[in-house]
C-alpha cells in the first residue's frame, strides 16, 4: 500500500511568525502562551501570502497542555568544533520563569534575541513541538535554540 501526504494540505496558521520576537510566555489553567510582536520585512511587502497578516501587530500561539508530564522544553547549543553539542531538558514551568526573565533583561539592553523558528505537530500522538532560537546562558552554558516538546490536542494562533 502506498499512500501520500500533501504537505501543503498541512495548512499550520502561523502565517508570517519565522524569525519574530518573543515577548512574553504564560501558563494559566493549563494554557501555555507564547506572544510574539510581529511586523511585516521590507521583502515580504507585495507578498499575497503575507499582505493577509501586514495589519497585524501581534501573535499568540495557545496550546492547552494536557498532560504536563509528557511536556517540557530542550535548550540545545551550537555544534561546536568537534561537531557535537548539548542538550538541556527542563521543565516546562522552569522553562517559562527562565524565559521571561531573560526576555526582561533583554527589553532593558533593548534587543530581543528569541525568536520563532517553526511548528512541528504529530496529531497521532498529540505533539507539537515549538523551535525557538534563542540566546540564552544557563549553568554556564550558552544555548542557542530551544525546542518546546508539548503535548496538545489543538493550538490557537490569535492574530491581533
Amino acid at each position: 500500500m502506498t499512500e501520500k501526504y500533501i504537505m501543503s494540505e498541512n495548512n499550520i496558521p502561523d502565517g508570517i511568525l519565522h524569525d519574530q520576537d518573543l515577548y512574553n510566555i504564560s501558563y494559566h489553567d493549563n494554557v501555555l502562551t507564547l506572544s510574539f510582536e510581529t511586523h511585516l520585512f521590507s521583502d515580504q511587502n507585495g507578498n499575497e501570502f503575507c499582505e493577509k497578516y501586514k495589519n497585524f501587530t501581534k501573535c499568540h500561539i495557545k496550546c492547552k497542555l494536557e498532560d504536563e508530564y509528557f511536556c517540557n522544553a530542550e535548550l540545545k547549543t551550537s555544534f561546536n568544533r568537534k561537531n557535537m553539542y548539548r542538550v538541556k531538558s527542563i521543565s516546562i514551568a522552569e522553562f517559562i520563569n527562565l524565559a521571561n526573565s531573560e526576555i526582561e533583561k533583554q527589553k532593558e539592553n533593548k534587543c530581543n534575541p528569541w525568536e520563532y523558528l517553526n511548528i512541528f505537530v504529530s496529531p497521532d500522538i498529540r505533539q507539537a513541538v515549538i523551535e525557538l532560537s534563542i540566546y540564552f546562558k544557563y549553568e554556564g552554558v550558552n544555548y542557542s535554540m530551544c525546542n518546546l516538546e508539548l503535548n496538545t490536542n489543538e493550538i490557537e494562533f490569535i492574530w491581533e
